[in-house]
């Protein structure tokens, strides 16, 4: 809760953004790392999963000030080597070299030797110290967030027999890790999250069931789903993530779900939404791109 904390207090601290937003801290530590091992398959029981988080808590650097406030975290998306994110407060970029150099020693070895440092494009000063410690932009691959801001809500509709529900109306997580699975193009059950992992996710801090929104089709199989993580402080909501079965593509589930996902963060006082993707799907909706990042990448 203390690292949530920084990301909320530090977003508005910087001009733009440099650290992660509180979605995707909730969702490596209570979904990603649950739901997939140190050797990248999909972790099938609770003993797994719980070995996963360990081994991830074990890789995360945190530094405190002198009053014991933190002012910097090293951390992974995932519970094996190779990529690494690095959050600090404005006040501390002298923390960086140190930084980087505990990624180097804590999540690189002799089978995983490459790291990647994922960068902002106006992060001058890590792209800096990423240059000079040999790091090289991989400019084929930029990463985006897009904005919606939330004036105006575009229209969605359904097809006749669907609507839309949310897991505070039914929580069927036989249903949403299926949905979940499907959504990313796993039709092998075995790939698909287990209920437990689903059950971890629904522990985050910040998640709300009735912001975990679900497309129901007439004979009751979800078709379409999205998450909405929204952060009060500043007032904004970013979805993560977003799926629609694969035979049911194109017929405007994933909007229509969307949609009801702002609307219920309007709401609440929301001025904008965010999704870390350029997709045109997102443009259609109304997101537009705000800001690029890159991976910089270094051989050991």
């Amino acid at each position: 809760m203390r690292v949530r904390d920084l990301l909320v207090d530090t977003y508005s601290a910087f001009e733009k953004p440099v650290n992660w937003r509180i979605e995707r801290w909730n969702y490596a530590r209570y979904l990603v790392v649950p739901y997939l091992g140190p050797d990248r398959t999909t972790n099938h029981t609770p003993e797994d999963s719980i070995e996963s988080i360990r081994l991830w808590e074990d890789a995360i650097g945190v530094w405190e000030n002198d009053e014991n406030d933190i002012v910097g975290v090293m951390t992974a998306e995932y519970s094996w080597p190779g990529e690494v994110f690095l959050q600090r407060h404005p006040r501390y970029d002298v923390l960086l070299d140190e930084m980087i150099c505990y990624a180097e020693e804590t999540l690189t070895n002799e089978k995983n030797n490459t790291l990647g440092v994922e960068i902002y494009d106006h992060d001058e000063p890590l792209q800096a110290l990423a240059q000079r410690r040999g790091y090289r932009q991989d400019a084929q691959h930029p990463e985006y967030d897009s904005e919606f801001v939330i004036n105006e809500l575009p229209e969605a509709k359904l097809p006749e027999g669907y609507v839309i529900r949310s897991m505070a109306d039914e929580n069927n997580l036989e249903l949403r890790r299926k949905i979940y699975g499907l959504g990313f193009n796993h039709r092998d059950p075995s790939e698909w999250a287990s209920v437990f992992a689903y059950q971890e996710l629904q522990k985050a801090p910040d998640y709300r069931k009735d912001l975990d929104l679900v497309v129901v089709g007439p004979d009751g199989e979800y078709v379409s789903c999205c998450i909405v993580w929204y952060d009060e402080r500043n007032r904004m909501g970013i979805f993560e993530h977003v799926a629609t079965h694969l035979d049911f593509r194109r017929r405007g589930f994933g909007k229509a779900v969307m949609v009801e996902g702002l609307r219920r963060i309007a709401a609440f006082g929301a001025t904008r939404a965010w999704v870390g993707s350029g997709q045109e799907f997102y443009e259609a909706i109304g997101f537009r791109k705000k800001y690029v990042s890159y991976n910089w990448i270094k051989e050991f």
